[in-house]
């Protein structure tokens, strides 16, 4: 197929890099094209909801050309890049179509990372995507109905276990939900099953869960978790992960229907596709400027970047809004001939819910915990989702969910998909 027209900027990626850039690019006057292979921005923070009945998936997805409507200069374009030339600055799609473009910027995101460890990718789920969050939600629904009419065996013991593999935000998170399904859903909805036998297992490497927080509040996050009757194997790596569950580095067997892996990121590996210069967990080496190493006009941010020089940047939301803006600004600067700026990240803080009116949050030197952190963890969650109605539906749920101790749709719909099967986020995008 013939090269397309020469758009200005083309912008890959529609996470929270991506989207910000969009937004600062929009108000430019410039030409500039987005390309994603999906159609929706994802609420990455929220998919354990989604995972765990507490949301349903398009109340945390929003389409993106919607997010175009009163952005006249820019459009969008549903594909997959597999190549790309750097020299003749062009990307091959999909399906065959050439881009050419005079200014990039690649905000891709990451994507689960397992380590080498055998079996992660065919046995694990992990929650990188609605779609990813949605096939977890319909096993462990599916396990819960087997469970309901298997006796008392160690088979159904492994049917009611969670292994879940990660002690950051996201493996603590889910942990927390599913142990408040446990308590408030199981006894309603599946009477035969006694609560206490659906186990939930939260294993991390480290010696304190969530360890990038103050040692005080990982203390109390722990004993959060331990009220809600979640086991905590702490300095314990993974082995190997297989079908009957999941085997530690000490000879431990864990043996669990459901092994949700939350144990780190990489960079999705487009960088590999276009030629880019990459740097530990292959991500893209970008100048403080956020401009590609060597590569004029090509910028990288959010969790695909790797700012040489730095003691390394978080692969959170925060740094890739902040990033996202700064190298969209950088574009607007070189196009009129002005001097690039270097990326200065400010550590807004971090939070992190464990469940109903328990949650940490560390503002600067301000620590908080409990009722106090967690209304402000809804709130703030609430402000950063895209899209009015997105904030409407999400505020009724969690309202419904509060009164009355229900969750969402608890309905197995979609297609029935084993653990790491065609997942993009194992794959990239």
């Amino acid at each position: 197929m013939a090269a397309t027209a020469r758009p200005r900027i083309v912008v890959l990626g529609a996470g929270f890099a991506g989207l910000r850039a969009i937004r600062i690019l929009s108000r430019g006057g410039q030409r500039v094209l987005w390309v994603d292979g999906r159609n929706y921005h994802t609420f990455l923070p929220l998919l354990y909801q989604v995972a765990t009945a507490g949301l349903e998936p398009q109340a945390i997805a929003y389409p993106t050309r919607s997010f175009l409507r009163r952005r006249p200069g820019v459009d969008f374009r549903l594909a997959r890049i597999v190549g790309g030339d750097a020299g003749a600055r062009t990307l091959l799609t999909g399906d065959g179509e050439q881009i050419a473009y005079e200014y990039l910027l690649v905000a891709t995101g990451g994507a689960a990372a397992d380590f080498g460890i055998p079996g992660v990718r065919a046995h694990a789920f992990n929650l990188y995507d609605v779609e990813d969050a949605r096939a977890l939600r319909n096993h462990a629904l599916e396990l819960l109905e087997r469970a309901a009419v298997t006796p008392d065996s160690p088979a159904r013991r492994a049917l009611l276990t969670f292994v879940i593999v990660g002690g950051g935000p996201t493996g603590v998170e889910t942990a927390g939900a599913l142990a408040e399904f446990r308590r408030h859903v199981v006894p309603s909805d599946y009477p035969s099953i006694p609560p206490e036998q659906l186990r939930i297992v939260l294993v991390e490497a480290r010696d304190a869960v969530l360890g990038t927080f103050a040692s005080s509040l990982q203390l109390r996050a722990r004993r959060d978790l331990e009220h809600f009757g979640i086991e905590i194997r702490l300095g314990a790596s993974v082995a190997r992960v297989g079908p009957e569950g999941v085997d530690l580095a000490g000879g431990e067997h864990l043996a669990a229907g459901t092994v949700v892996w939350a144990a780190g990121i990489r960079a999705a590996d487009v960088a590999g596709r276009l030629g880019l210069p990459t740097g530990r967990s292959g991500r893209i080496r970008v100048a403080s400027t956020l401009e590609v190493v060597d590569h004029p006009g090509v910028f990288a941010a959010g969790d695909v970047a790797l700012v040489e020089g730095a003691e390394g940047l978080p692969q959170v939301a925060q740094v890739a809004i902040q990033g996202g803006s700064h190298a969209a600004e950088n574009i607007l600067r070189a196009i009129a001939g002005r001097p690039l700026e270097s990326f200065r990240y400010r550590d807004k803080g971090a939070m992190a819910t464990i469940g109903r009116s328990r949650a940490i949050a560390e503002i600067g030197r301000l620590r908080l915990s409990g009722p106090l952190a967690w209304w402000a963890w809804l709130l703030l969650h609430l402000v950063m989702l895209i899209g009015f109605r997105n904030r409407l539906v999400v505020l009724i749920d969690w309202a419904w969910n509060y009164v009355t101790y229900d969750r969402g749709l608890r309905a197995i719909i979609g297609p029935d998909r084993a653990a790491g099967e065609n997942y993009a986020s194992w794959e990239t995008r």
